[in-house]
């Protein structure tokens, strides 16, 4: 899988690791990721506003957030099918806080979970051809 390969390198072992690997073994259709974590000298937005990661999943038909602002982790997700400019999507939000990270993982896996068991065995078999 590409993105299992920017796993290997030192960049994405560091802050959020957790999140970062369940997302690259998730099938996602999109990942764009607008963190500022890794900055060298960052300004006080980049400070406090760290983690920005925007998923889309047409598996789960979810746009997904995931972000901390000021210290707090958060998970936001909205359909993925309905119009951005409608009263429908803006009603599809889902709000969710979490204490600290190891939280924050336990909620995206179940979250992915449908996204994730399809890709474990795509892993294992790469893996397998490996060796």
């Amino acid at each position: 899988m590409r993105r299992l390969y920017n796993l290997k390198g030192n960049f994405y072992k560091r802050r959020f690791k957790e999140i970062y690997k369940l997302l690259f073994t998730a099938d996602l259709d999109t990942i764009s990721d607008h963190s500022t974590w890794y900055k060298t000298n960052p300004d006080y937005v980049d400070k406090n506003r760290p983690l920005w990661i925007i998923a889309e999943s047409s598996i789960l038909n979810k746009r997904i957030w995931i972000y901390q602002d000021f210290g707090t982790l958060g998970i936001d997700t909205a359909r993925l099918d309905l119009p951005v400019n409608s009263i429908a999507y803006s009603e599809s939000h889902t709000f969710a806080k979490f204490k600290n990270q190891n939280e924050l993982v336990n909620y995206l896996e179940k979250l992915l979970e449908p996204c994730l068991e399809n890709n474990i065995e795509q892993v294992v078999e790469d893996n397998e051809e490996e060796l």
